[in-house]
């Protein structure tokens, strides 16, 4: 007799048992599909690392400063610090220069043929220990100095200076050549170390080349001249209004300081009026590159990698994209409000023209009457200066005077918008 149900016999499977293999089998290949695709994209992200990693350029000067002791750290460390962040959560101070050079790749974006090896912009970029703020301090690059002694690159020194403007000090470690950049930023290292008190934590050194490169990758950007600018020494005419610069006429916008404007006549020549542009146009990069919605784009923001590490000299301990990008996002919630660019108090060289000094004496009203020295000190002990007006672009709602402009010590730019729109160029969107 026919059992109808009798059970399968010999190795012929269940057709549940051959569904439920097969859907093993599917998972198992998806599942293997994943693991692969995320093995590529993980190691196509390293390996994109790597790439960025290779194109910083590393400077290490711990011997060239080893005959100087540092100034002692003095600023309290923060109680909590972000997983990523390399500094510890401890305050940082980084020197960020910039290197009047026409050597190499410089001479195509500049239009001169001036021999000069300067160090044009020297700035001290502090960063609070609670990663609340940032204050950028400018030292003007006509101030004079004591220039500490400094290692050339045949090993002898180069011994100390008075009187001697800031701006030679790469010149003066770097003996004139301008491809011996560790002994140039050795020398810039040590000055700005001596004449400000506070130690640094590393720096950043960029060339006329990179900097241009770098405002190109933002698909440029966006300044307002409320006065116009015509150069003398440099290809820009500005009329007076908003206008969107590239990589070259940037350039050309912060290092002009001859010629005149179209309102208020001929520039002074002095290193101090251009100091406002500077902080400008630093303000308006570092604000694009957290705000812009072009960086959104996968393609723009691996141009602007490329950018940024091609242009850059570091020392060791900051020429790593993870370390960078980890001080990056430590200071992601940080807004724009707090962050203050501004020059210490100075005056006028009695006996040279154009030539300046840091003020030990304050001014009512300006930095809570703190001079140069007291600043200085502020920033060392890791404490708010007081009066450092938070920074404002030519981005802010037109009309915005909430904050007057100051010539000589900080440069705050709520008032350029109203100027910008009465000019009728356009909006400061």
């Amino acid at each position: 007799m026919q059992v109808r149900h009798a059970a399968p016999t010999g190795d012929r499977p269940s057709r549940h048992r051959r569904k439920v293999t097969a859907r093993h089998r599917a998972l198992k290949v998806i599942a293997t599909g994943l693991v692969a695709t995320l093995l590529a994209a993980f190691a196509a992200v390293g390996e994109r690392i790597r790439q960025l990693d290779a194109n910083l350029k590393s400077l290490d000067i711990t011997e060239l400063i080893s005959h100087t002791q540092a100034p002692t750290e003095r600023a309290p460390e923060a109680t909590t610090a972000a997983p990523l962040d390399p500094f510890g959560g401890k305050a940082v101070n980084i020197l960020i220069t910039a290197i009047d050079s026409r050597a190499g790749a410089n001479h195509d974006v500049v239009s001169d043929t001036v021999g000069s090896l300067l160090n044009d912009v020297n700035m001290v970029a502090h960063i609070s220990a609670d990663r609340s703020r940032v204050d950028i301090l400018s030292i003007p690059r006509d101030t004079l100095v004591t220039m500490p002694a400094c290692q050339r690159p045949d090993g002898s020194m180069a011994g100390e200076d008075s009187s001697r403007m800031i701006n030679e000090a790469f010149a003066k470690g770097a003996a004139g050549d301008p491809e011996m950049r560790a002994e140039g930023a050795a020398c810039v290292f040590l000055t700005m170390q001596a004449v400000t008190g506070i130690k640094l934590d590393g720096f950043i050194m960029v060339e006329f080349a990179g900097f241009a490169s770098v405002v190109d990758a933002l698909g440029g950007i966006d300044v307002c001249v409320p006065e116009g600018l015509i150069g003398s020494k440099t290809d820009i005419d500005l009329t007076p209004g908003v206008h969107h610069l590239d990589g070259v006429l940037a350039l050309a916008f912060a290092r002009t300081r001859s010629g005149k404007t179209y309102t208020s006549g001929y520039l002074t020549g002095s290193d101090t009026d251009r100091i406002n542009r500077q902080q400008q146009l630093i303000a308006t990069v570092v604000h694009k590159v957290r705000a812009s919605g072009d960086l959104t784009s996968l393609p723009r923001l691996n141009s602007v990698a490329t950018a940024v590490t091609t242009s850059l000299y570091l020392n060791p301990e900051l020429a790593s994209v993870t370390k960078l990008a980890g001080l990056a996002y430590a200071l992601r919630d940080i807004d724009m409000d707090h962050v203050s660019l501004f020059t210490p108090p100075w005056y006028d060289d009695p006996y040279q023209q154009y030539r300046v000094r840091l003020s030990e004496s304050g001014v009512e009203g300006r930095f809570g009457g703190y001079g140069a020295p007291q600043i200085f000190e502020a920033i060392a002990l890791d404490q708010p200066i007081p009066g450092t007006a938070p920074y404002k672009l030519a981005h802010n709602e037109p009309g915005d005077q909430s904050v007057e402009a100051d010539e000589d010590f900080t440069t705050p730019l709520s008032a350029v918008p109203a100027t910008c729109a009465v000019a009728g160029q356009g909006d400061n969107g």
